[in-house]
């Protein structure tokens, strides 16, 4: 009976081994859930672990001291701490990036406190007279070149007609541009001309076809709009690009003038008889009858086509009119 006490201690002995290593094999595979669950079976001895019932205990069948049996060794499990789990990692929100944006033209109204002149006078679709400091000025305008007034040219009366509506007897803002010159060869101040609300004079009138754009030596502020303002002009025949300016004036023809005819010269008519004095008319259509023999008796010649004519005495030349010659 000793023996078999002894063989039941060494079967606990073993199982508490088993259970040591089923704890580790479950620590590793379902974690720390797992192996406190383990440990409320182990820590119960009529718990069934793995389906192995415990071993019955030995009943004594003879009177004496049993023999002790040695208490199963306590099996402590350290479990790992359970670690925290991690903030997720910050992600940095992308920094916005500003809208990229298309740069604008710069704005051709007027500038706020920018001085404004009065306009006093309209010369033609592309000169103004303007009231500058106390001096009326005129103002060749940048960038355009209008029909002449003085020629009669075609559109010129409707492109100072434009002109006027544009700016007369209001107030104008003049801008100078560094490309050109101060004043031209006439002594007109050169400017760009921008009206109270903002509107280039200049493409108002090429863009209606009252002017063509106009290039002086360097190119100027604002061309490249003038410049397709007068091609939407052209494709749309407006004003100086229509059929009406496209057509050479008719000139009416001239009728040749025919030359003054030539008279034949009148063949000297000779004196008959006594009739020998020559009445004479000179250039200044004074009436000379020369006698012959006088100094210029030889060398006179009667037309009697221009009234001259022959006498027959010096009293019949007197009687008619004629003086004797004083050679």
């Amino acid at each position: 009976m000793q023996g078999n006490g002894g063989q039941g201690t060494r079967a606990g002995r073993r199982l508490v081994v088993v259970v040591a290593c089923l704890c580790g094999l479950v620590l590793s595979v379902v974690g720390a859930s797992g192996v406190l669950a383990l440990a409320g079976v182990v820590s119960s001895p009529s718990s069934t672990v793995a389906g192995v019932a415990p071993a019955p205990a030995a009943v004594p069948t003879t009177p004496g001291p049993a023999t002790p049996t040695a208490p199963a060794p306590t099996v402590t499990v350290t479990l790992p701490p359970t670690p925290a789990p991690s903030a997720p990692p910050t992600v940095a929100a992308p920094t916005p990036r500003p809208p990229t944006q298309t740069p604008r033209p710069a704005p051709t109204a007027a500038r706020p406190g920018a001085t404004l002149h009065p306009v006093v006078g309209i010369t033609d679709g592309d000169t103004i007279k303007v009231r500058v400091g106390g001096t009326t000025e005129r103002v060749r305008v940048i960038g355009l070149d209008a029909p002449e007034l003085r020629g009669a040219e075609c559109w010129s009366q409707k492109a100072s007609s434009r002109m006027q509506s544009l700016v007369q007897s209001r107030s104008v803002q003049l801008v100078g541009d560094p490309t050109q010159d101060d004043r031209d060869r006439y002594g007109r101040l050169l400017r760009h001309v921008v009206t109270a609300d903002g509107k280039l004079v200049a493409q108002a009138l090429i863009e209606g076809g009252f002017a063509k754009e106009y290039t002086y030596d360097r190119a100027y502020a604002h061309r490249d709009a003038y410049r397709a303002a007068q091609d939407r002009a052209r494709s749309k025949r407006l004003g100086v690009w229509s059929a009406a300016c496209a057509a050479p004036a008719p000139v009416a023809p001239v009728a040749p003038v025919a030359p003054a005819p030539t008279a034949a010269p009148a063949a000297p008519v000779r004196p008959s008889g006594s009739c020998v004095i020559k009445g004479n008319i000179s250039s200044s259509g004074e009436r000379i009858y020369h006698v012959p023999g006088g100094g210029s008796y030889d060398v006179t010649v009667i037309t009697a086509s221009k009234g001259e004519r022959w006498f027959c005495s010096e009293q019949a030349a007197e009687a008619a009119g004629w003086r004797k010659a004083r050679n």
